[in-house]
């Protein structure tokens, strides 16, 4: 059993696989892991970060004395990253790209992670990530208008249905909303008139207040981070 961990920049997310097949999923909280049921089957642990995870962490999983891996440009992959900057290229990307080749092999993927930042990334039919896009997420853009100006609130996202906003909070949140339902449509609508039949994967943990809206045709896994990084520990045996 394989025990994985996304570190993001506001929550750790964890799930166990068994081979290919997920298991339960779950946020770290205080509780801590090592009271966990199946902590006893775990042979192998894989980590994906965007943040520096903290020592009491390390501490905590080093005492689990399983195999440990942590992703990076250097771990070999399923997939070739044709990319200038390795150094700086996300682990969450990478994994990203991982879960969208292993889903759909030979195909153009389009994956887009909405979280603190908007995500675009992009693996070809023959299993070369090309890169992508970064851009302000959703609660980002709300932050940056609070910030950048003098009078307008400080808001959290929340469910939005309004085109119109009809209070100064309201339009805010309008505007962040749709700017970014734009914006992925935008995308993708560029991608698939460049890449014949891209398909396209959305994730992330602002993903439930664009899923109504988003195309049809847009294949919608909250655990697609996760799962890359599962394709990787695996391929780490092959």
């Amino acid at each position: 059993m394989n025990l994985v961990f996304d570190f993001g920049n506001t929550r750790i997310k964890g799930a166990f696989f068994i081979g290919d097949k997920m298991g339960r999923t779950f946020f770290l909280n205080n509780n801590g892991i090592e009271k966990m049921e199946e902590i006893a089957e775990v042979s192998k642990i894989g980590i994906t970060s965007v943040v520096n995870f903290p020592e009491s962490f390390l501490k905590l999983i080093e005492q689990l004395n399983k195999p440990i891996l942590t992703i990076d440009s250097n771990t070999p992959l399923p997939i070739r990253l044709n990319y200038d900057t390795l150094n700086t290229l996300g682990a969450d990307r990478i994994c990203n790209a991982v879960a969208g080749f292993s889903a759909f092999p030979n195909k153009n993927v389009l994956i887009i992670d909405l979280g603190t930042c908007n995500k675009y990334d992009f693996v070809d039919e023959k299993g070369n990530y090309q890169g992508g896009s970064i851009a302000p997420g959703f609660k980002m853009r709300m932050d940056a208008m609070h910030k950048f100006t003098a009078n307008l609130p400080l808001i959290n996202p929340g469910e939005i249905s309004a085109l119109i906003g009809k209070s100064t909070k309201s339009s805010m949140e309008t505007g962040a909303f749709w700017g970014v339902v734009g914006e992925i449509n935008e995308m993708v609508t560029q991608y698939q008139s460049r890449f014949n039949d891209t398909i396209v994967l959305a994730t992330g943990g602002y993903l439930k207040y664009f899923e109504k809206v988003l195309k049809n045709f847009i294949f919608a896994d909250p655990n697609l981070t996760l799962k890359g990084l599962n394709s990787i520990l695996n391929f780490q045996d092959d």
